[in-house]
């Protein structure tokens, strides 16, 4: 009894410890005009090799979402996506998934369909009877929370919500099934955002700020790994399927004097060590912990849009990260 009471431990540790969802985004493929958005067959082909190496199953958006609401087991799980729904996808990218029998997604900026850039209708039909998902990605391609203080919060609940359902009408009057999964343009997302999501009846939505995903981590800010120009290489690809999701009890920067100050609350991992906040307008910062708190600013920023990393290392020697997205 006592042998396998020890055994089941292991075999629970082993699950907590080794378990991990990471969601891959791509944009382009073998397009060399846009190096920062492009990724080369090749090395999309190497990441799906690398994942089944390692044991990670290739999960589908309602793999994904069964999990998060419960009808779905953790695992070793990678979700590949693709944000716009450029002509590469069918041309380049479509061949190699089907190749290795792995699922992907695609979220269409509609007002692009059919453009020459773009995916036709009778690409997305072939793509969707293959088995391929798809969801939104706006009708305009806007940067939504620019619009906030511009328009008020009830204008631009109004605004968003119209670009939302100029996207649904015109899925419905192709595809004739309902869509429920979002990716927000250029990953800029606010609380009203969410909240028309919701009452739209969306299950899910994306951002474009790295790590891992967990179910403490809200269904509507999913991160996902880009894997575009330099962060496709299989070191790095190795690098973001080894680290795990950082919680924090508390939305971990606030506002003070015009100044943004950071106060991260860490739940998980519950002990760590070496702990680095980044912030990308300023690079690396100086910071500090104390009984479990990292503290660091203020500063002053300037950017309208900003990232805000926390890596700390865990007693499993494991680097926890998380990205927040900051708006000033």
């Amino acid at each position: 009894m006592k042998k396998i009471t020890i055994l089941l431990m292991i075999f629970v540790y082993y699950i907590l410890s080794f378990s991990s969802i990471v969601v891959f985004v791509y944009h382009r493929f073998d397009d060399e005009r846009y190096p920062t958005t492009n990724t080369w067959t090749e090395e999309l082909e190497k990441h799906i090799k690398l994942v089944k190496e390692l044991g990670y199953k290739a999960w589908s958006l309602k793999d994904l979402e069964d999990y998060i609401y419960g009808n779905k087991e953790e695992e070793k799980a990678v979700v590949f996506t693709i944000d716009d729904g450029y002509r590469t996808v069918y041309t380049k990218a479509f061949p190699i998934f089907k190749k290795y029998n792995v699922p992907f997604s695609v979220f269409l900026y509609f007002k692009g369909i059919d453009s020459s850039e773009y995916l036709t209708w009778n690409m997305i039909r072939e793509m969707a009877d293959y088995g391929v998902e798809f969801g939104h990605h706006s009708f305009s391609h806007n940067k939504f929370p620019s619009l906030l203080k511009k328009l008020g919060k009830e204008e631009f609940v109004k605004y968003f919500e119209e670009d939302l359902r100029k996207g649904l009408e015109i899925w419905d009057d192709h595809m004739h099934f309902k869509m429920k999964y979002y990716a927000y343009p250029y990953g800029y997302y606010n609380k009203e955002m969410i909240e028309v999501l919701k009452k739209n009846g969306f299950k899910m939505a994306f951002i474009q700020l790295s790590g891992s995903y967990s179910k403490e981590i809200s269904p509507f800010e999913i991160p996902r790994e880009a894997l575009v120009e330099d962060w496709a290489n299989e070191s790095h690809v190795r690098y973001v399927l080894s680290r795990k999701a950082l919680i924090t009890e508390n939305t971990p920067f606030y506002w003070k004097d015009g100044k943004l100050c950071i106060e991260a609350k860490i739940k998980v991992p519950e002990t760590f060590a070496n702990p680095v906040v980044y912030i990308r307008e300023k690079g690396i910062v100086k910071s500090f912990e104390e009984n479990g708190v990292i503290y660091a600013g203020p500063f002053n920023i300037e950017n309208e849009y900003n990232s805000l990393m926390i890596s700390v290392r865990g007693e499993d020697k494991k680097e926890y990260v998380r990205y927040f997205l900051i708006i000033k």
